[in-house]
């Protein structure tokens, strides 16, 4: 086995985790699921989208936010400012804006015309010496806390965020400033509905030990290998609530030929053939034991954010749950431009393998949450490589018991 993937005993680098079975409860239990959305979503930093969606004065879009039927409303102001607000007219609750993008320079309520300009204020009110006392300041648009980490938009739901988005972020945050990922201009969108528990999602793409078996048609030569037989990952950091795990790359993976020309031709090294970019600088915090055979880093940044990173390419998955069974899942992926038909043709090349490999993850987490509903397994047993799923585990029941702790003082 080559010296570049883990040997046993990453767990024991963290022995306040344990290394016993664990219950699973907590990824099935509705009551669990309420107690968690308070713990945690309604607390965390959540991540809504990226600032080349309002690069312009007068850009916006919504972001929906299924857990909570809401739609935020992110624009940037003349002043260059961006800014979130939830979408709702302060007349009569009607969404103020219907369209998911778009650029303005202020918004109409389509129900009586009512306007906001781009900081949220309330700008226009048809006849409004009919109204009694109107009290136009007190009627802006409800705002959202906001703040950015590397061109990401992050929004906190709380009306007092106990931390900034730099302290939650923490190291995981510090370690990958730097990381290209304005270069990832070209984008692409996956969503679906699982019948999965958030947490089984989230973790069903931090581990490698499922590669060899559920991916041995798709990503199993160039994400594992023969020299990897098990799927064993190079190394996983624990940083706070989150958690990087890095992936192995066979780099004597010899494509087919046509998966060899989109390889060859695409305008970065695809995440799908364990390639890497050697004029790619890495931040700190990317294959952070600097492996020769690294591929990828998966950094979780809790709760529900994910970033897949190579050097060539990224993408995230975003988790939002809609029940104790029950998830929207949302994968983006960001390429670097196509300047030509050949490097378009290696672009869709990896949104396809990518697409098939995730597929199968989704099949198998729907199997295994029947399982888990219908109480047949009581304790989830990991295996050494699966640390991160144990510090998912750790870390959404501390949050709980200590969010109900302090409310209950």
């Amino acid at each position: 086995m080559s010296a570049a993937v883990a040997d046993a005993n990453l767990t024991l680098r963290y022995p306040d985790m344990g290394t016993g079975p664990v219950p699973t409860d907590i990824y099935w239990r509705p009551e669990f699921y309420t107690r968690e959305i308070d713990a945690i979503y309604r607390r965390s930093w959540l991540c809504i989208g990226r600032v080349e969606q309002v690069a312009k004065v007068g850009d916006f879009f919504i972001k929906k936010i299924p857990t909570f039927n809401l739609g935020i409303l992110v624009a940037r102001g003349k002043d260059q400012r961006v800014r979130a607000f939830h979408n709702v007219c302060q007349h009569r609750g009607n969404h103020i804006e219907l369209k998911s993008s778009g650029n303005c320079t202020r918004f109409t309520c389509p129900f009586h015309g009512w306007t906001y300009d781009l900081t949220g204020k309330l700008a226009g009110v048809p006849d409004s010496d009919a109204f009694y006392d109107l009290d136009r300041a007190a009627l802006a648009l409800p705002p959202v806390t906001l703040d950015l980490w590397e061109g990401f938009i992050f929004v906190n739901l709380a009306d007092a965020p106990s931390q900034s988005l730099v302290d939650f972020l923490g190291e995981q945050g510090s370690d990958l400033v730097g990381y290209p990922f304005d270069k990832g201009t070209a984008v692409f969108e996956y969503e679906g509905k699982i019948k999965t528990n958030w947490k089984c999602m989230v973790d069903s793409f931090v581990e490698t030990y499922h590669v060899p078996v559920l991916h041995r048609h798709s990503v199993t030569d160039t994400l594992a290998g023969p020299d990897n037989p098990f799927g064993r990952l190079i190394d996983v950091r624990i940083k706070g609530p989150h958690r990087t795990a890095s992936v192995v790359g066979n780099l004597n993976y010899q494509p087919n030929p046509v998966q060899g020309l989109a390889f060859k031709h695409a305008p970065g090294p695809s995440i799908t053939s364990g390639a890497t970019d050697e004029a790619t600088i890495l931040p700190k915090g990317l294959n952070q034991t600097r492996a020769p055979n690294w591929s990828i880093d998966v950094a979780v940044f809790f709760p529900n954010w994910l970033i897949v990173m190579g050097s060539g390419m990224y993408f995230t998955h975003q988790m939002w749950p809609l029940s104790s069974n029950e998830v929207i899942w949302q994968m983006r992926g960001f390429l670097r431009p196509a300047t030509n038909a050949a490097q378009r043709f290696g672009q869709e090349n990896a949104m396809v393998e990518l697409r098939d490999a995730v597929l199968e993850d989704a099949n198998t987490l729907e199997r295994i949450q029947a399982s888990l509903d219908q109480g047949l397994l009581r304790e989830f047993v990991f295996h050494d490589h699966e640390l991160a799923l144990r510090h998912q585990y750790h870390v959404v029941s501390d949050w709980v018991r200590e969010y109900e702790q302090s409310a209950a003082r």
